[in-house]
Parts: structure tokens; C-alpha cells; sequence
């Protein structure tokens, strides 16, 4: 008769209903709240995107203005015909000075320009490689980059050059402070004046490795620069504003830069091409708010960035401002390429180098404005809201974002809410139930525990049978389990012991291992291995008229001793056949060094035949052969299995041994090339091998023996 009576029972399902009231009750007013919130950060969200979107597209406006009314101006045609003026003049030989590469632009290129562009663009090459083509511009930059008295970032200070009479150095002190202060008071990073017919940047402000240069035939002629001296020449409206994304630029030092440019028109003609070098430092600062994304509504987490129709950042992302370790830590766990976080951190931006495949920079990239929650860049969830922003031909992604650990705090408040009402109103009626329920779980505790037990190994679990009842059917049943189990898991125990012997007899233990896993079929290429073959001379004819026995215990002893010293050196034993021996060095575990341990094998052999010989009073010689080169190794059969060799290497090793001379060691050429360590090694000269044709051998010899 079965004790279990159904008050139990009834006080269990009151207890499940009463929770399962509660939590659907708490989890409907947890999704509402969750939705509202969410509704409203995206809402937010939309709104600042909104914002920066109006910003930028004001900035650029005004960039594109400013650029379209300087070229129009009168002092910036007359700089224009000035300065292409005097800087054909320089070309034409006019000048007074070097037109070569002098002795100081050389070592400006090598010693200031080139020790900083690989510092920061991780680069190297010729250094002379920057230099300009043309007399004019190697000239210019003789006078205002390698002469220049002030620092590389303060070049522009340089009004008059010294030991300069050139009309160009009167039309520099002409035009170049006027050109400077529009440019500071701007805030653009610089200002070009290129030569429409020659292609030449005949001015500069900032003086950087550019000036001088010829954008169709110098070494910028690939870079974004260049691109856009081009679309303003070819276009057919004098008017019209040409903006080129941003890209590395080498006289930036590997900076990313973007260009604007726009035709300079003089009496019809166009006559120059006026390029701004846009200032980075403006774009972000509207993006970060000039890094005030608090005070922007954004919080601790939330940011507003560009992408670029390449996926890649062309603003600064917050979080290597403020976060940079943690940043850093996040892409590295991502899998980012290592050279990607160097120059990260080597430019200390963002800016075409962080990648943001993301589903809202996807969606822009195909015309679409839409918020969603998804990982971002750094593999966080955020709420994000992203949208279009043109310029010209260009279109960039907008995108605002959150993580939604912040985004949510506020409703982990009413979650743990929810979750204490729940807890109180299961911990009353579980008190009314405790009393009736314990008779119940007791017997379901003590089986669990059991469980437990026999989980972590332990033997002989058994547990007393109390009742009669299905609880106490359910305790004998387990005790007979257990003793099942434990009598199946020795017998298994067994027999994998067993087999993993078996296993490790005969094949090494990485590829045991790839075997056991799964692996069914083992062949492997590796391009550089050593291989010894070692054969005792005149076996066959010695033990003719030996017992079987004395056969197999001599050869047992001298094979036990080679494969002792093989063990100890590293070497990984293949096989024997009769009195041949095999080893090889470099598999399945891939050394380098793996001549050497090859070569002290073949030593030890010799050695140890001399001490064998003197203990059993014998008179055996070994030839031993050694080669390197490529092989292919893997396990050939399915129900007895061998570990080979097979290729070149292996045949040109087995011929070094046949063709060799009783207690030497014969080597080929690769094989001594590929020792590291020094051995005496005398040279035999060339032979003939079957097969590979005249080789030229040498013998490894041991003066100690």
C-alpha cells in the first residue's frame, strides 16, 4: 500500500500554479516596459543621428562654399599665374641654387621625412623614392622643406626662403601669409594651388613632402589627391566642387586624408586647380560633440560615427578615446588581424582601419534609414539608428548608438521588482507546503545525491530501500543500476587500455591520437624531413647456421639499444625490416633543427655497434645512410595498420645507405646543408644513385670514435 497521499500533491501544484501566475504576470510587465524604453532610446537616438547628419552636411556645405569663392577671388588667380609662373621659371633652369637632389633634401628624406613616415605607417623603402621628378620642384622643396629653419609641423612659418632671389621667393612673400591665415582661421589642415598643364603642386601651406610634386607622373600620382586635381580638370563646369573619400596619404605620414577640389578660371581658361586637405579634427569633432557625448544625450556608452561605402570607420570611434585598453581587448577578441590594432594604435584613430559590418552600415550602403538592436564593431548589443549622408558622389553612413546594458538599466530595476513580489508571494505558499512536501523529496534528494556520487566516479553506491511504494521501486532499481554500470565501465576501462596500447605500438602518438579521433584515412605532406636508413652488413650470410633464437635476441639487443637512443634524441623510429633500420626527423611533430638530431642517431649507432661488439664479442658493421628533403607520411592499411614514409627523400636516404661503406655514414648534400650544428664531415665526392643520378656525397665522421 502506497504511503504518498494526495495532499502533497495538491500542495506541489499550488505552488507551481501560484508561480506560474506570477511570473507571467511579471514577465508581461517586464516585455512592456522593455518596449517602451526601447521605443524611446531609438526615438533618441534618431534624433541626435538626425542632428549630426544636419551638422555634417552643414560643414561640408560650408566647405564646399568656402572653396567655390576663394577660387573665384582676384588674389587667388593672380597667386595661381604667379606662382605657375615662377615655378615654370625654376623648371626652365632659371633658378639660383641646387635643381638636383642636394646633399641636405637627402638627408631631410632620410633622417626627419622617412625616420617618421615608417614610425607611423609601419613602412619601409627607398627614402629617395618621395622626391619630385623635376628640377623646379626638387628646388622648392630644397629651399622650404630640408632648409627650413623651423620644426616639420610649424613648415608654414617659413615666409621667405633664405638664399632664395627666385621670383618664386617673391611671390611666396607675396601670396603665402594671406593663404595661411584663411586656412587657420578655417581650421583645414591645407591649402594646394596646382599647375593645370604641368600637374605640378607649385604651392602649399603646410610644405609637407607634396609640394613640388607632379600629380601625373610623381610618387603621388595613385593617391586621393591626385584623384582630385583629376576630376576638377576634366569637369565641364568651373564651378563645380569635386570631394574625394578619405585614404592613406603618404605626406601626411600615412594619415588618412580626404581632398576637395575646384577649378581656378582666369579669362575663360582654366588655368590651376585649388585643393583643400580637409582637417579630420572638424569631423570629429562633430561627431563627438567635440568629445562631450554626455552632454550630447549619448551617456556612457553611446556614440555617433561614419562608415564609409568600404564599411570602414571615417570618424574616430569613442571608445579609443576614452576606453582605449578595453577597446583594444574587444577587437583582439574578435579576431581582428593584429596589424589592423597596431596602426590603430600607431595613429591613434580609427579612420580606415576599423571595420564596421554591421546590419545598420549594410542597410545604409543600400539607401535605407532604419534603427534595429544588433552587435556593433566591438561585438556589443547596442540600440542603433543609422541613415544616409551625401555629399556630391559621396555617401557616407550616419549612425547613432547605445549598448543596451545602458539602455535597459532602468528596467532592471523593475525586473529585480518583479522578481522579489514573486519570490515573496512562492516563499508564503511554500511554507504552508513545506511540512507535507518533505516526506516527499526527501527519498528524491538522497536518489539525486546517489546520483551525484556515481556521476564523479565513486564505486559501490547503494542506497537503503525504506518504502514500498514507486519511490522505494525506484531506490532498488538504482541500486541494480549502479552495479551495472560499474561492472560495464571496468570491462570498458579494460579494454580501451588495451587498445590504446596496441595503438602506441605501433604508430606515433600524434597520429594515434588523429586515428582515434576519427580520422580515417592519415597522409601528410612536410616539406622538410631527415631520414636514416641503417642496415647490419652481411646479416644474411652471418646467421646462417645461428638458432632462430640467438638471431632474434642479437638483433633485439642492438635494434632495443638504437631505438633507446632514438627515443632520447627525438627521433621518431619508422620501422625495421629483417636488419634494415628506419627513423626519420621532422614528423609527425614538425622541427626545425631536424638534421642534427638525425646526425647524432647516426653517430650513437656507430658507437653503440662498437660497444655491442666488445660486450658480445661480434664483429657486426652498419652502413648508415642520411638524407633531407620533402616526404609524404601517413598510416597505410584498415585492419593492421603501418606508419610509412613514402617519396624522393626516402628513396635517396635508402640508396645513401646502400651505396655506402661498411661503419660510415654517408650523407648527401642537402642533408649536410640543413645541419645547424657543426660536424666533422669529410667529403667522398660525386657516385652514382639509381634514379637521382650522380650525387655528390660526403661522410660524417666522429673524431671520438
Amino acid at each position: 500500500m502506497l504511503k504518498w497521499n494526495i495532499s502533497a500533491k495538491v500542495t506541489s501544484l499550488l505552488l507551481f500554479i501560484c508561480f506560474v501566475i506570477s511570473a507571467t504576470l511579471g514577465w508581461i510587465g517586464y516585455r512592456a516596459g522593455k518596449a517602451a524604453l526601447e521605443a524611446n532610446t531609438l526615438a533618441h537616438q534618431t534624433s541626435i543621428n538626425a542632428s549630426k547628419a544636419s551638422q555634417l552636411s552643414d560643414h561640408l556645405l560650408t566647405i564646399e562654399h568656402q572653396i567655390r569663392t576663394l577660387s573665384q577671388d582676384k588674389t587667388i588667380t593672380e597667386a595661381m599665374l604667379n606662382f605657375g609662373a615662377a615655378f615654370e621659371q625654376l623648371n626652365a633652369g632659371a633658378q639660383q641654387g641646387p635643381a638636383d637632389v642636394s646633399a641636405e633634401l637627402a638627408d631631410f628624406y632620410r633622417e626627419d621625412f622617412f625616420m617618421l613616415y615608417r614610425g607611423s605607417a609601419s613602412s619601409g623603402g627607398d627614402h629617395l623614392a618621395f622626391l619630385p621628378t623635376s628640377p623646379g620642384g626638387r628646388y622648392l622643396q630644397h629651399h622650404y622643406l630640408a632648409m627650413n629653419p623651423y620644426p616639420i609641423p610649424e613648415h608654414d612659418r617659413l615666409e621667405i626662403a633664405a638664399e632664395d632671389a627666385s621670383p618664386y621667393s617673391e611671390t611666396h612673400a607675396a601670396y603665402h601669409p594671406s593663404i595661411r591665415n584663411f586656412r587657420n582661421a578655417f581650421g583645414y589642415y591645407d591649402i594646394f594651388l596646382v599647375d593645370v598643364d604641368s600637374e605640378h603642386i607649385v604651392y602649399t601651406v603646410s610644405k609637407e613632402t607634396d609640394f613640388g610634386t607632379s600629380l601625373k607622373t610623381g610618387p603621388h600620382r595613385d593617391s586621393n589627391i591626385a584623384e582630385a586635381m583629376r576630376r576638377a580638370k576634366a569637369s565641364t563646369d568651373p564651378a563645380a566642387v569635386h570631394f574625394v573619400d578619405f585614404s592613406p596619404y603618404t605626406p601626411s605620414y600615412g594619415n588618412p586624408e580626404a581632398f576637395i577640389s575646384t577649378p581656378i578660371v582666369y579669362q575663360g581658361q582654366v588655368i590651376g586647380i585649388l585643393i583643400f586637405q580637409i582637417s579630420v579634427n572638424k569631423i570629429n569633432q562633430i561627431m563627438t560633440g567635440n568629445q562631450g557625448w554626455q552632454e550630447d544625450g549619448l551617456g556612457k556608452t553611446g556614440e555617433t560615427y561614419l562608415v564609409g561605402n568600404d564599411l570602414k570607420m571615417r570618424s574616430v570611434s569613442r571608445f579609443l578615446v576614452e576606453d582605449k585598453e578595453n577597446y583594444i581587448r574587444a577587437l583582439t577578441s574578435l579576431g581582428t588581424p593584429s596589424a589592423v590594432i597596431d596602426q590603430i594604435l600607431k595613429h591613434d584613430t580609427t579612420i580606415l582601419l576599423q571595420k564596421v559590418e554591421t546590419p545598420g552600415s549594410l542597410t545604409v550602403n543600400q539607401g535605407g534609414i532604419d534603427t534595429g538592436i544588433f552587435k556593433d564593431y566591438r561585438g556589443a548589443e547596442v540600440l542603433s539608428s543609422f541613415r544616409p549622408v551625401k555629399f556630391g558622389s559621396l555617401r557616407w553612413a550616419m549612425i547613432s548608438e547605445m549598448d543596451t546594458a545602458e539602455a535597459f538599466a532602468p528596467i532592471k530595476t523593475l525586473r529585480r521588482e518583479l522578481v522579489l513580489s514573486s519570490f515573496l508571494i512562492g516563499i508564503a505558499v511554500l511554507l504552508l507546503s513545506i511540512r507535507l512536501s518533505r516526506s516527499f523529496t526527501r527519498p528524491i534528494v538522497r536518489l539525486t545525491e546517489a546520483a551525484q556520487r556515481v556521476g564523479m566516479g565513486e564505486k559501490n553506491v547503494q542506497l537503503p530501500v525504506k518504502s514500498n511504494d514507486e519511490l522505494g521501486f525506484l531506490t532498488d532499481q538504482f541500486n541494480r543500476m549502479t552495479v551495472n554500470l560499474q561492472e560495464q565501465k571496468e570491462t570498458i576501462e579494460y579494454k580501451v587500455e588495451e587498445n590504446n596500447r596496441l595503438l602506441l605500438n605501433v604508430l606515433p602518438p600524434p597520429i594515434a591520437e588523429r586515428l582515434k579521433s576519427g580520422e580515417a584515412r592519415i597522409a601528410d605532406a612536410y616539406p622538410a624531413a631527415s631520414v636514416l636508413f641503417a642496415d647490419i652488413v652481411g646479416f644474411t650470410a652471418m646467421s646462417r647456421g645461428i638458432p632462430p633464437m640467438a638471431v632474434l635476441d642479437l638483433l633485439d639487443d642492438l635494434f632495443g639499444r638504437f631505438d633507446k637512443l632514438a627515443l632520447a634524441l627525438g627521433v621518431e623510429k619508422i620501422k625495421t625490416i629483417g636488419d634494415a633500420y628506419m627513423a626519420v626527423c621532422g614528423l609527425p611533430t614538425k622541427r626545425e633543427a631536424h638534421a642534427d638530431p638525425i646526425a647524432d642517431l647516426a653517430l650513437g649507432m656507430l658507437r653503440t655497434v662498437a660497444d655491442f661488439n666488445q660486450e658480445r664479442r661480434t664483429n657486426i658493421k652498419v652502413r648508415v645512410g642520411a638524407h633531407s628533403g620533402p616526404v609524404v607520411a601517413g598510416v597505410i592499411g584498415t585492419s593492421k595498420f603501418i606508419y610509412d614514409l613514402w617519396g624522393d627523400a626516402v628513396n635517396i636516404a635508402s640508396r645513401m645507405e646502400s651505396t655506402g661503406i661498411p661503419n660510415q655514414i654517408q650523407i648527401t648534400e642537402s642533408f649536410r646543408d640543413t645541419l645547424t650544428e657543426p660536424f666533422d664531415i669529410v667529403t667522398r665526392g660525386e657516385i652514382e644513385v639509381k634514379g637521382a643520378g650522380r650525387l655528390r656525397t660526403y661522410f660524417l665522421t666522429d673524431t671520438s670514435y
